[in-house]
């Protein structure tokens, strides 16, 4: 026969170490290869790149991703190069607590060159999502989305991401100086494979974003973690066997937890 036993608990929980953060400062540098030498097909007059945005976020915010619609920041700096939308749906990732800081620099007004930004990033916020209007073109941008520059607890000293084109699924026009042909439905966000970025049978890139670590400042956060731990109640309760509950605390540390029974083992 199975006995079952209401669990009688004493946890002692001793916090290591107050919390603490990190926020790291990158230059990002934008070098576009975009040419006639490059992407000969019908290759547009003035060549240019619109301003750079997009913002340091964690993973409960998205500005964009491949296979899903693009929002009306993504929308407007696509068709236009216009960053005033997107600017303002970062903003409100940041009012949410998804987000940590806009990112916005300026463009390149004539492809082949290059633009540089510097923009901070947060342990608690380590994804970058920026991106730049390929002109002229129907809705045709360059980016880079969810890209987390903190890995394995320490920042990356330098990351080069390959770019290559993107459609915003906004606008229907399938070459450089297409009228505007607004898509309806809309279609979701694509890499474009084929014309006019394929050449010899390869789709070619139109340049890099690069990532060079800056510096480093850390934080302590001096309030106490355990003034905010949460501790769950055992379940299932009673058991005959084992049970679960749960240690939660607001943000990374170091705990160790001891368990007692109420005869003290």
């Amino acid at each position: 026969m199975r006995s079952l036993f209401c669990l009688g608990l004493f946890l002692i929980i001793s916090v290591a170490a107050y919390g603490q953060t990190s926020t790291a400062t990158y230059t990002l540098t934008f070098e576009s290869t975009w040419s006639e030498t490059t992407h000969p097909d019908d290759f547009p007059p003035n060549p240019h790149f619109s301003g750079l945005i997009g913002g340091a976020h964690n993973s409960e915010a998205s500005v964009w991703m491949p296979g899903e619609l693009a929002s009306p920041g993504i929308e407007s700096m696509a068709e236009t190069g216009s960053k005033t939308l997107l600017e303002g749906e970062v903003n409100d990732m940041i009012t949410a607590g998804t987000a940590f800081e806009v990112i916005s620099g300026g463009g390149i007004p004539l492809s082949p060159g290059s633009v540089s930004v510097s923009f901070d990033v947060n342990t608690d916020y380590p994804l970058v999502s920026v991106v730049s209007m390929v002109a002229p073109s129907p809705d045709w941008f360059v980016g880079v989305y969810d890209l987390s520059l903190y890995e394995s607890d320490e920042w990356i000293d330098e990351l080069e991401i390959t770019l290559y084109v993107y459609d915003s699924g906004t606008d229907s026009g399938t070459m450089y100086t297409s009228p505007d042909e607004d898509t309806q439905p809309p279609e979701p966000i694509f890499l474009i494979t084929g014309y006019p970025f394929v050449y010899d049978n390869e789709l070619r890139p139109v340049g890099t974003f690069e990532f060079v670590l800056d510096k480093v400042v850390d934080i302590v956060d001096e309030t106490p973690i355990a003034a905010s731990l949460h501790l769950s109640s055992p379940r299932p309760n009673p058991t005959s066997g084992i049970a679960e509950l749960d240690v939660s605390i607001p943000r990374t540390s170091q705990l160790l937890v001891e368990v007692f029974d109420l005869l003290g083992r």
